[in-house]
């Protein structure tokens, strides 16, 4: 229901609101229950930080995923030439928007996340996707309970 309710927003050109994005997390959340779920560019506002808070608890850890704006807009070029130009947001003036759309957001969460004790990774980006999936790896083995790792089992 919630789900539909957001797909009839977004396709009137709204913003769905923050509270109905986080009730959604939650509801996804939930499907994997005992399991660590990593949300992908979430939370994406102060709002969304705190409603997420409210609805689901604080945040084990944060993993920030980084690379510099030029970076980012060279990647979005470059999918645009692979894609064909597919999507309309894929140009130097919409990415730089967005660039400062995000960073502008980003602050007052990374500020809400350090006020409330929540750990933060940052992972460098910049590097080949095999790089980046890399330090992702080594971050969730990180992560993984030791009980659970089959190497710490004592027999």
């Amino acid at each position: 229901r919630i789900g539909r309710e957001a797909a009839e927003v977004m396709a009137r050109g709204k913003l769905v609101e923050s509270v109905v994005i986080t009730a959604l997390v939650r509801k996804k959340v939930r499907e994997h229950p005992g399991r660590r779920v990593l949300l992908d560019g979430f939370p994406r506002s102060l709002e969304n930080a705190e409603d997420f808070a409210e609805q689901c608890g604080r945040p084990e850890m944060a993993l920030q995923v980084h690379c510099r704006d030029t970076v980012m807009i060279r990647r979005i070029l470059k999918r645009a030439e692979e894609t064909g130009n597919e999507r309309s947001d894929d140009n130097v003036q919409t990415a730089l928007k967005r660039i400062d759309a995000y960073h502008r957001a980003e602050r007052p969460v990374m500020e809400w996340l350090r006020e409330h004790s929540v750990p933060i990774i940052r992972l460098d980006s910049s590097g080949t996707p095999v790089s980046v999936w890399n330090q992702l790896l080594a971050i969730g083995r990180l992560m993984r309970p030791a009980a659970g790792h089959p190497k710490s089992v004592k027999k």
